[in-house]
């Protein structure tokens, strides 16, 4: 499924995620072009200059902001004027300070032109106080830069009934840090009916567009879709997105890092008319997107935490999750390493339009117990587009379907022999997936995609484009390099 999303002009930044050397007289990896002078992440913030308090429940409009004398909700400060980042002109609280949140309902916090002077010249850290829980209803940043939000609660049910509602929704702004928050319709839906699910879930937990952006360490949880990006220069890292309808993670975004996110359990039951991805990449109105790395994510359908997810989709067609996907526009200088994908349709992980990429060491295995359903990796042209400079090496997975230009591959383990396009047809076929992996009991989730001493993995594959690290971040033996997402 396709969000909502924002077109901004794309900025080239020059990258050095990996090693360049020649292939076909061309170079694969992320390039050096003209810039904007965009980075990559968000600045990071001084030490806070002054601290502030506000509680919902026992501040007043009266107090100082101290410890003692706390302010109310932070809506209630921002509309008294308490804010502002732009100058000190006015307001009490400025561009680098911190506001503590104490437990309670803040309200729903509008951040833009109109609510105030939110362009901030250094960061203001909103921040849940130590040993409290404050809530936020919903985030809506238009236009803004400085802001840190840490640690908050960010929920409630769809009150448009089901229409597109953002619990967290940032567009045109830069520098935004969002870190260890937890974002979700509720916090526990496993005994929610698909009626409940069509009504009561949020349709986005966090889209961010943005330039020079960090989002990590957040939990998304109970909504339609988890989390999307667009712009540029952002960091998405270290994310959960778990118990999701739609989508788990979209990304419109150049120069962009995508690594250690968990996309897991999706409600199997909700069919919508759309199909359903773990991650899902696109462009915007044409432009080639430039410098990704997509890094040790792991997408699986189900882990068997929740009863009422099925393990595999219970309905057909649009019902299936895919896996790891690009499915339009153009895409330059990818890197895709170390993913472990379990989805339940063909798509497990696709990738069209691509040129000058590297795929290597992931794992992508089919959970679905339909013989239709045969995850694949593959690469494949776009719009007549032609592919060039795709290496698939290293890689783990049912099947590979690639196209027969412009794609090398090599060092590659398929389970199945259905494998076709392929150029090389270098891959080794191994059909029982317990001699490969430390546990594979498909389809009731009980898995361990570690190699299992012995497999054919350990030591098959070749260390050139291989990424130094493995999924856990172990450092992998570059002389005997293995095969897959785990090393042995």
């Amino acid at each position: 499924m396709k969000f909502i999303s924002w077109t901004r002009p794309i900025a080239f930044v020059s990258l050095c995620f990996m090693a360049c050397s020649s292939l076909s007289a061309q170079s694969i990896g992320f390039s050096s072009q003209s810039t904007t002078g965009n980075t990559i992440g968000a600045a990071t913030p001084n030490k806070p200059v002054h601290v502030y308090y506000s509680d919902p429940v026992k501040g007043t409009k009266n107090g100082d902001g101290s410890a003692a004398r706390p302010w109310g909700s932070l809506s209630s400060m921002i509309s008294q004027g308490l804010i502002n980042g732009q100058d000190n002109t006015t307001g009490v609280v400025h561009a680098g300070d911190l506001v503590y949140l104490l437990s309670g309902d803040h309200g729903t916090i509008y951040l833009d032109n109109y609510h105030g002077k939110f362009v901030n010249t250094d960061f203001i850290t909103i921040q849940a106080a130590p040993n409290n829980v404050p809530v936020i209803d919903q985030i809506i940043a238009s236009n803004v830069s400085k802001w840190v939000f840490r640690g908050i609660t960010i929920s409630q049910l769809n009150p448009l009934g089901g229409q597109y509602f953002f619990l967290v929704r940032v567009s045109g702004s830069k520098n935004m840090i969002f870190d260890s928050n937890t974002v979700c319709s509720i916090a526990d839906a496993s005994k929610w009916t698909p009626a409940n699910w069509a009504s009561l879930a949020v349709f986005s937990g966090m889209s961010f567009d943005c330039t020079s952006a960090t989002i990590t360490n957040n939990v998304v949880k109970n909504v339609e879709n988890g989390i999307s990006i667009s712009g540029d220069g952002i960091i998405l890292k270290s994310n959960v997105v778990d118990s999701f309808a739609n989508d788990g993670i979209d990304f419109t975004a150049s120069n962009a890092i995508i690594q250690n996110n968990s996309v897991t359990n999706h409600y199997g039951q909700w069919n919508d008319g759309y199909h359903h991805d773990g991650m899902q990449g696109w462009t915007n109105n044409g432009l080639i997107t430039n410098n990704v790395l997509i890094d040790s994510n792991i997408i699986m359908a189900s882990t068997g935490a929740y009863p009422t997810i099925p393990p595999e989709p219970t309905g057909a067609g649009n019902d299936y999750l895919q896996g790891l996907s690009i499915f339009d526009g153009t895409w330059n200088n990818l890197t895709i390493t170390n993913n472990l994908v379990v989805a339940c349709a063909y798509h497990g992980l696709s990738m069209y339009g691509i040129s000058n990429s590297v795929i290597a060491n992931n794992t992508v295995i089919n959970e679905s117990s339909d013989p239709n359903a045969a995850t694949w990796l593959g690469v494949f042209a776009h719009s007549g587009l032609p592919i060039s400079n795709v290496i698939v090496r290293n890689n783990i997975a049912n099947n590979f379907q690639l196209s027969s230009q412009g794609v090398i591959d090599d060092h590659n383990i398929a389970l199945t022999g259905n494998n076709v396009w392929s150029n090389a047809k270098t891959e080794t076929i191994v059909t029982d997936p317990t001699k490969i992996f430390v546990k594979y009991q498909k389809p009731t989730a009980g898995y361990d995609f570690h190699l299992i001493s012995g497999s054919p993995a350990i030591g098959a594959g070749t260390s050139t484009y291989a990424p130094k690290l493995d999924i856990t971040g172990k450092t992998r033996n570059t002389r005997r390099m293995d095969i897959g997402a785990y090393s042995y």
